[in-house]
């Protein structure tokens, strides 16, 4: 299947508001690359729903905020036209994710004109497939400086953090969550990375 997504754009529809943030920009890139392309082809042919192999990733470069549910849904969507470019289409809709993970429910695709449910996976892929990874440093960074004790998010600390490292641009349209994904974005690109280095 085509793994080169580069040039292919994203039709955002009901979700242009939060398409044309910087972290919508910065999701469309992300679904797109080569890793992931590969990662949601796998999961089809592990019968699974694309988006699942996706998630720790997504909270890695993305924080904790990534679990807003408009921002799931707009990563469905952006899933589903990404698979329809792949040469896969629809087989079932809403398929429930039991494994722990961001999304609790996915869709599942095939290959166009196929039945489908045809490769068999061995247990030790499907294991080595669903394996969890940590947190990324610079989000365990960003989020020591802007959330409390109990994890709550400081949007007058968000912003200072933001402020200090030249961003002065504010998101107050948007939600907490969407703004924290969106000043994390543009911050990585920002921040010396040997300030969360340690954290790693």
């Amino acid at each position: 299947m085509n793994h080169d997504m580069k040039n292919l754009p994203y039709t955002p529809q009901n979700f242009k508001d939060l398409a044309d943030t910087p972290v919508g920009k910065e999701l469309w890139s992300f679904l797109t690359s080569e890793g992931n392309l590969i990662r949601m082809e796998t999961a089809t042919m592990l019968e699974r729903a694309a988006v699942e192999p996706l998630s720790q990733g997504l909270v890695s470069e993305f924080g904790e905020s990534v679990r807003d549910d408009r921002t799931k849904q707009m990563i469905g969507h952006m899933a589903r036209q990404i698979m329809d470019a792949m040469g896969y289409e629809v087989d079932r809709s809403a398929l429930r994710i039991t494994r722990p993970s961001l999304f609790t429910s996915g869709t599942t695709y095939r290959a166009k004109g196929s039945s489908g449910r045809q490769m068999k996976i061995t247990r030790e892929q499907r294991e080595a497939w669903v394996r969890n990874t940590k947190n990324s440093p610079f989000n365990m960074w960003l989020d020591n400086q802007v959330r409390d004790e109990k994890g709550v998010l400081d949007l007058d600390k968000l912003y200072a953090v933001a402020k200090s490292h030249g961003l002065d641009k504010r998101y107050d349209s948007l939600n907490p969550g969407q703004q924290r994904m969106n000043i994390g974005v543009q911050l990585r690109k920002l921040v010396d990375p040997s300030l969360y280095a340690d954290l790693a």
